[in-house]
């Protein structure tokens, strides 16, 4: 069972709404290239969605960057939710991090 998390992804460019899908684990190494995705998804139109279901690891890194990214939406007035599945490592990374969930 997925939850959302309140992020929302983008699919393709002029479809109205963009996703990213990620798996594995999420760190410092890859946040700049999570970054940059999101920032190019929330330059175009329609909602934008990360798709965290099969992340297995997640560090601080990926959390900021994430609500940046929500913030960044929500000036922007754009719709911006992240699903996160019930073996996904983000709902217990936020939490333990002390973070309210990342509801929108």
């Amino acid at each position: 069972m997925s939850s959302v998390l309140s992020m929302e992804r983008a699919g393709k460019p002029g479809g109205g709404a963009f996703v990213i899908a990620r798996s594995g684990p999420l760190d410092l190494r890859n946040a700049s290239e999570l970054r940059d995705e999101i920032r190019g998804a929330l330059e175009g139109s329609g909602s934008v969605t990360v798709d965290a279901s099969e992340v297995t690891a997640v560090d601080t890194g990926i959390v900021q960057v994430l609500l940046a990214a929500r913030r960044s939406a929500d000036q922007a007035g754009r719709r911006f939710t992240i699903i996160a599945g019930a073996g996904s490592a983000l709902p217990d990374t936020v939490s333990r991090l002390g973070i309210a969930p990342l509801h929108t």
